[in-house]
């Protein structure tokens, strides 16, 4: 689900990828994205951020896990 939301806020869905990162103490949706793109996941004041967030933090406390995401946009990554 999160993929496809992120996917729709983007330029370049093609170049979004989620990549999940578990340790003991929760999990970290870290949202690999095109540079540009970046400002669309974050959004004016980071709404869309805080939006995203609040999905994900509902979901982990209903599994009873802490989840959080992490918007990684690297100027270098070529695909």
């Amino acid at each position: 689900m999160l993929l496809f939301v992120v996917r729709s806020l983007v330029d370049h869905p093609d170049q979004t990828e989620i990549e999940l990162v578990s340790d003991p103490e929760g999990s970290i949706f870290c949202i690999h994205t095109h540079p540009r793109d970046a400002a669309n996941l974050t959004g004016n004041g980071g709404q869309i951020e805080r939006a995203l967030s609040c999905i994900i933090v509902g979901s982990g406390r209903k599994i009873g896990r802490r989840l959080t995401i992490d918007i990684v946009h690297e100027a270098s990554r070529s695909r």
